[in-house]
Parts: C-alpha cells; structure tokens; sequence
C-alpha cells in the first residue's frame, strides 16, 4: 500500500522502497527501446538477404578478381533491373571500382542505337534518306546476311545499360555491397562479359576480372 506522505515525484514499489518518477521514466525508455531493438533484429533475420549477381574480390596485392553469383539473371525489355555486387576488400584499398563491357551501349550522342523489332529479336534498320524505318526481307538470303552483319557489326553487339556508381570510391572496409542496375534493349537470351577494375595494373593476372554472365531477358 502507497504511504499518504508520498511525494508525486516518487513512485511507490509496493515493497516499502521508493523510486524516483524521472529514473523511473528512464528506466520505462530503456525497456522500451531493448524490447522494440530485440523485435527489429528478429524482423531483419526473418527478411533474405538480397541476391548477389557478382562477387568481387580484391587480394592483398589489390588484384581484381569477378565471380558470378546465385542471383537470377532475369531482366525486362527496356526496363532496369537492379542487382547487388558483394565486394570483399582484402587490399582495403579505397579507389573506385569500375566496371567495363564491351556489350554496353554507347551514349545516344555518340553514335546510332537500333532499336528492336516488336515481337522478334532482330532489328530495324534505319533508312537515312526518308528516316523511316523498314522492315529486313524474310527470305533465307537476307537473313544469313543479316547474321553474318551482326557478327562484324560492333553496335548490334551493344545491347545493355549499366547503372553503376564508377566515381564512388570503396569505403576500404574487408567488405561492401554496391547496386548495379542494368537496362536491355533487346529480348531473348543476351550474354555479356563484365570487366571490372579499381585503376591501372589491378586486372587479375589471369584474366579473372572478367566475368561471363547470360541474361533471360522478357519481351515487353
């Protein structure tokens, strides 16, 4: 039972002791704030972890080395995708990570990007006199040549945009996780070989900066 002389700035245990209300009221907050943490680790652990499309590793002697992930490698027609790159550190160096593709379309005022035919992977070829776009002839003739034409042609070869942060330098820590989001043009099934590098002399010595990776990508 609370002693009638009890001040307002007291609160009564029941167990004949006192506390002080604003000790008390600190001591509710700690509660509090140790209870809702224990509740927003366990919603953490329940969420997976994103999936990673490349890891790279970064050896002592700051070599760069690129190895494909677990993460689906499914992307949209003219849509971004985003992805997770792990990196792990070993050098702790801090210079940029670049990446580089020969699949990667150039910027629009460099140089004229085709776009893809709807309903096919092949792809329009602008006139110039009348700037229309007309479709390629069907018979075998054409399309062999067409083949033999994307072969030697390095734009129809472009056909990816990366999103990717290369002036960002690495925090140096043992290891991080960066967003790339990649963007297609076209639909089917694409392949390209991703390069990666933080400066001058950092490619693997065995060409294992580089990274082969085939994408499913879904027809808008």
């Amino acid at each position: 039972m609370k002693p009638n002389n009890a001040s307002c700035d007291v609160v009564w245990l029941g167990n004949g002791q006192t506390f002080g209300a604003l000790a008390y009221a600190c001591l509710c907050l700690l509660l509090l704030s140790i209870r809702s943490g224990t509740i927003a680790n366990a919603q953490d652990e329940d969420q997976p972890e994103p999936e990673v499309l490349i890891t790279v590793s970064i050896s002592p002697e700051a070599r760069v080395k690129a190895s494909p992930g677990s993460a689906s490698r499914v992307l949209r027609q003219g849509e971004w995708t985003e992805f997770t790159v792990t990196i792990e550190n070993t050098a702790g160096i801090t210079s940029p990570l670049v990446i580089e593709s020969e699949q990667q379309m150039r910027d629009e005022g460099s140089g004229s990007l085709r776009e893809p035919i709807e309903g096919s992977g092949s792809l329009r070829e602008p006139v110039e006199s009348s700037g229309s776009l007309r479709e390629p002839s069907l018979d075998r003739g054409a399309v062999h040549d067409a083949d033999r034409r994307a072969v030697h042609d390095p734009e129809r070869a472009r056909w990816m945009r990366l999103d990717w942060d290369a002036e960002k330098p690495l925090t140096g820590a043992p290891k991080e996780t960066r967003r790339l989001r990649i963007w297609s043009r076209d639909h089917g099934v694409r392949s390209a070989v991703l390069n990666f590098n933080a400066g001058q002399g950092t490619q693997d010595l065995g060409f294992r900066s580089d990274v082969l990776l085939s994408f499913r990508v879904l027809a808008k």
